[in-house]
């Protein structure tokens, strides 16, 4: 256990922390959420439990909001009720066989599509449900990986006329599985 935490302060210190604070008890949904980490370096890595991405340019990490969220990054904002964009990755128990069939799930529950482009996210496929939210209360776009027995969504929702598209690329080509 000492062994990860020294590992995560590691890469914490790499990538700048700024402050520290408990995330939210389970349950409970914060009103606001403070600054963990930001990164200004397209080529800083950040470290989230089985998977690690660099930070896209202007984006701020935070405290996840939920036990199940492992990365929650804002995009001009200090919690996510005013911020132009967020990107959360929630990790838990895949709810169908398959990625594609999630993502195929999201998409008619939030009256969306499934595009027939699949991203690669270091070797597993991400499959994409779009929906033409311009609320952060309900994604723009969700990418469904499997990965090890476990389902990952790339959440990213954005305001009106907000483009995360580079961002989202950025993720992409930098994600690696620890």
């Amino acid at each position: 256990m000492k062994l990860t935490k020294c590992l995560l302060l590691s890469v914490l210190g790499i990538v700048g922390c700024t402050s520290s604070t408990t995330p939210p008890p389970a349950g409970t949904h914060a009103s606001t959420v403070e600054t963990s980490t930001e990164s200004n370096r397209t080529d800083a890595s950040q470290l989230f439990g089985d998977f690690s991405f660099s930070i896209p340019n202007g984006w701020t990490v935070v405290n996840p909001d939920r036990k199940k969220t492992k990365a929650m990054l804002l995009l001009d904002g200090t919690t996510w009720q005013n911020a132009k964009a967020m990107i959360k990755v929630d990790v838990g128990m895949p709810a169908a066989p398959t990625a594609k069939q999630t993502a195929e799930s999201f998409a008619k529950s939030a009256k969306g599509s499934v595009s027939p482009e699949i991203m690669d996210f270091d070797g597993e496929p991400g499959f994409i449900a779009l929906t033409s939210s311009d609320k952060l209360t309900t994604p723009r776009m969700v990418i469904v990986l499997y990965h090890d027995g476990k389902a990952y969504l790339l959440m990213i929702g954005a305001t009106q006329g907000i483009d995360v598209d580079d961002s989202v690329s950025h993720i992409r080509k930098s994600w690696k599985w620890n």
